[in-house]
């Protein structure tokens, strides 16, 4: 499957959102996303400015996408992967592996020390993430409180 990977821009939105919501709709997170939300979560991190936002394009067809919001630490910048999502059929045919390359090559080029996310810690994003170079700091947790 022939694709490239370029800046995401605001024609890329609706086919982001629409990978957003097929991708999410899968194990491990069976969350079922609205396009009004994947798109509003797309556009927040191409308002933010600095952010790094990429797609996988075949044509205009979006296969992909990787949305990096770029935060200030001790170390000096860095950027947050809020988001790396493929559609599902095109899982396994190496989009992920060049979306989180391309990511960790503009985030360096941006001078940026590093590229961090959250994701599960078991199963086969966990080795996903590790097969790329990423490594689990197992001394961090994942906190949340909600209001309902």
């Amino acid at each position: 499957m022939p694709f490239r990977i370029e800046r995401l821009v605001e024609k890329h939105i609706s086919g982001a959102a629409v990978v957003l919501v097929n991708a999410y709709a899968l194990p491990p997170w069976n969350e079922s996303w609205s396009l009004e939300a994947a798109a509003e979560n797309v556009t927040y991190v191409l308002e933010t400015p600095r952010s790094i936002a990429l797609a996988a394009v075949d044509g205009d067809k979006v296969l992909g996408i990787a949305l990096g919001i770029r935060q200030r630490r001790h170390t000096g910048p860095v950027i947050y992967l809020d988001e790396l999502s493929v559609q599902p059929d095109a899982q396994g045919k190496g989009i992920g592996t060049a979306l989180l390359s391309a990511m960790f090559e503009t985030a360096t080029a941006e001078a940026c020390s590093s590229v961090w996310l959250i994701s599960k810690r078991g199963g086969a994003l966990s080795e996903f993430y590790q097969r790329c170079e990423f490594a689990m700091i197992s001394d961090l947790g994942l906190y949340s409180r909600s209001s309902g």
